[in-house]
């Protein structure tokens, strides 16, 4: 499927498409670009950020290859034959207990509605971010885009006929992009998330026209390390892919790496949410990468 379904539904729901070089970018943040999908690779010699970053752009983050970029991974499962046996133990133990306790399968997004946007309150809550004020009727609009897209699959997991877990799939090409994953802080306990990702996961890797389902590249921010080990309990394998972030010209000039490496080290120790997370690990990573000389 092209990705170029995904790009239309990006926009649907109020974001920037931009095309550079046959790969299609989308304002992930404000003043901050990325790939769809995710890990299309991008030749960091050839690639013009002037392009993507425009007027007002200050940054773009994009797969490449390892010798460019910071040495990280792709969270992916390949099996074909994936089930139970390809669980660790500890995870499939859980698994298990989720598909005594829940009953999962897929949906319309528009069916999530009130139910959808508290889980993603919920989850959002857990991890310490903020709701905007335009929470609800935003991602009320983002469920009503999904459902129209010919690219999305959603899934879900119920426990006594409540919503308990839900994700939102992205096809491209012959891979699923797993994009949302959210889940019921009262309903944690009894295994949703597990319960939901196993049959998802089991449902489109027995498909033929399905090569593999992807989770996410390792995040900017630090401590998802116990995310991490639920995801390679579940199957997911972490292949090595390099990750590359570049800066809009005048902050190339304001921010060199030495001072990009002292400035992450000194946000790490102050208090801050979300942003400043990820702006810690942006730092922290353009400081590491490798200079490349671009192309003739």
């Amino acid at each position: 499927m092209d990705p170029q379904y995904h790009a239309e539904f990006l926009e649907r729901i109020g974001h920037t498409i931009k095309e550079h070089q046959g790969t299609l970018w989308f304002d992930v943040f404000s003043r901050a670009w990325t790939t769809i999908p995710y890990d299309a690779p991008v030749d960091s010699a050839t690639f013009d950020a002037p392009q993507i970053l425009g007027d007002n752009g200050l940054m773009a983050r994009y797969s490449c290859s390892l010798e460019t970029g910071v040495h990280s991974f792709q969270q992916v499962v390949t099996d074909k034959n994936y089930g139970m046996p390809t669980l660790v133990n500890k995870a499939r133990n859980k698994t298990r207990q989720g598909l005594r306790n829940c009953t999962a399968g897929q949906l319309d997004p528009r069916d999530l509605g009130d139910a959808g946007v508290q889980l993603h309150a919920d989850t959002l809550i857990r991890q310490g971010r903020r709701l905007p004020n335009d929470f609800a009727a935003y991602w009320k609009n983002y469920f009503k885009a999904a459902a129209a897209s010919p690219a999305v699959t959603a899934w879900a997991a119920w426990h006594d006929g409540e919503l308990a877990a839900y994700l939102l799939s992205f096809r491209a090409g012959s891979r699923e992009y797993i994009s949302i994953v959210r889940s019921s802080a009262n309903k944690l306990k009894y295994r949703p998330n597990n319960a939901m990702l196993f049959t998802f996961l089991e449902w489109a890797m027995a498909r033929d026209e399905i090569s593999e389902v992807s989770i996410g590249l390792q995040s900017l921010q630090p401590g998802g390390e116990s995310l991490d080990l639920f995801k390679r309990g579940l199957g997911f394998q972490e292949r090595p892919i390099g990750q590359r972030i570049e800066l809009r010209r005048s902050l190339k000039t304001a921010i060199p790496r030495p001072v990009a490496s002292l400035a992450a080290a000194t946000l790490k120790f102050l208090p801050g949410g979300e942003k400043q997370a990820r702006l810690t690990g942006a730092l922290k990573w353009y400081a590491s990468q490798p200079k490349i000389r671009p192309a003739a």
